[in-house]
């Protein structure tokens, strides 16, 4: 497919512009017709326990806040917890 840019509408143009054409099209093959949202957290329960429990001492509190979308004081938290 070519890379006109007013070849999409509003949404589609901005997905093609994030993550190209192709992956586009797929998206719209799969999920056309539905309403879908994308919930804040990305990373589940378990994955952020284990990527504090690695990192805990090798990054600042801030650092891995920001990379799992948590608050400081959770991935405190979370890690006397752990």
């Amino acid at each position: 497919m070519s890379q006109e840019k007013d070849k999409y509408s509003q949404i589609y143009k901005e997905l093609a512009e994030l993550i190209g054409d192709n992956a586009t099209v797929k998206i719209w093959k799969n999920y056309q017709g539905l309403n879908i949202s994308f919930p804040k957290k990305l990373y589940s329960n378990e994955y952020v326990r284990k990527f504090i429990s690695e990192n805990i001492g090798k990054k600042s509190i801030r650092e891995i806040a920001k990379e799992v979308g948590l608050s400081e004081r959770r991935v405190r938290q979370i890690a006397k917890e752990l």
